[in-house]
């Protein structure tokens, strides 16, 4: 009788899970070099798939999906496009969005602790009761978002371009802003 233990069962699975990821992979590149369009190559139905696996796909486009609620944290999305992309409600802590593009999404009550943003196109976001605690926002682009009730405290918003933005009763506590350090919220919990 052969005895197999869990370790050598769950090693089996992680090679075939490899295995199927290179599969899956081939195809689409294969059915990718037929493609009539120039950025048919960026199959967003295939960028999510990897996102998924492998919490990771940079540069990759994910414009207009649905990623509401989703756990992407610690996810390297350098470079990526999200635009008019629902992000809502979903946890990105300490995940790498750094010259990402989200035009247009909607990241309403998203968890975005420790995430960076440097460099990003965030015109026009919604970031309404977004938890951005630590956050790198250094030369985003904000023109134009929705910041009300968002949390800035310790946010990096350095050379941010907030031109338009709506801050109603955003939360600025140690917040490096344009404008300078914004302690103006840090004893509302006083």
């Amino acid at each position: 009788m052969y005895s197999i233990s869990i370790n050598s069962i769950l090693q089996i699975l992680k090679t075939m899970k490899k295995l199927l990821l290179i599969l899956f992979l081939s195809s689409t590149i294969i059915s990718s070099a037929n493609a009539d369009g120039a950025d048919d190559w960026q199959n967003v139905g295939f960028n999510t798939g990897v996102l998924n696996l492998l919490n990771q796909c940079q540069g990759c486009v994910l414009r207009s999906t649905n990623y509401s609620g989703m756990n992407l944290a610690g996810a390297n999305l350098t470079g990526a496009n999200f635009i008019q992309a629902n992000l809502a409600g979903t946890n990105f802590y300490g995940a790498n969005l750094e010259g990402s593009s989200l035009f247009g999404s909607n990241l309403e009550g998203a968890n975005l602790e420790n995430t960076s943003f440097f460099a990003a196109n965030l015109f026009g976001v919604k970031l309404k009761e977004a938890w951005l605690i630590g956050a790198d926002l250094r030369q985003a682009d904000l023109a134009k978002a929705d910041l009300t009730q968002a949390n800035l405290t310790d946010a990096n918003l350095t050379d941010a371009n907030l031109m338009g933005a709506i801050l109603n009763g955003t939360i600025f506590c140690n917040t490096k802003t344009p404008w300078g350090i914004d302690n103006s919220s840090c004893d509302l919990d006083k």
